[in-house]
């Protein structure tokens, strides 16, 4: 049963790693992508440009590796629910903010249900693998 839950969470991992590295071959599309939710100044922009994608990509290797579980699953849960808040607002400012996610390639989604939903089954990811991971610790101690 636990692998079910490392599997989920690997998952999430996987893709966590692969958006921070789409982001790093363009970061100027990036700072781009986050000004177009206009909640941020340029200087702001640019420094998110320049440690989020680090941040992803640790995230997602610890979480694929299953390494610093409880850092990576809380690192990886803050920035899911700040990427939710983000997308969110900008939808119901109706904003036409350019998701950014997976770098320049995310320009081409349409819309904001995508992209909160793919958040969503991400924090739904996190959230099996936690479960799995006590009931699996609770079935060892029985």
């Amino acid at each position: 049963m636990k692998w079910i839950g490392r599997t989920a969470e690997g998952l999430v991992g996987v893709v966590f790693a692969w958006a921070g590295f789409l982001k790093l071959l363009d970061p100027q599309a990036f700072v781009s992508s986050i000004l177009t939710y206009e909640v941020f100044s340029y200087q702001v922009a640019v420094v998110c440009a320049l440690v989020v994608p680090y941040l992803e990509i640790v995230t997602g290797v610890c979480l694929a590796l299953g390494v610093l579980k409880s850092g990576s699953r809380l690192m990886a849960f803050g920035m899911l629910v700040v990427f939710v808040l983000l997308l969110a607002q900008a939808a119901i400012r109706g904003l036409d903010a350019d998701c950014g996610c997976f770098g320049h390639q995310s320009g081409a989604e349409s819309g904001y249900a995508w992209p909160i939903a793919r958040d969503a089954l991400m924090l739904a990811g996190l959230a099996i693998g936690l479960v799995f991971e006590r009931l699996s610790r609770e079935t060892e101690s029985e």
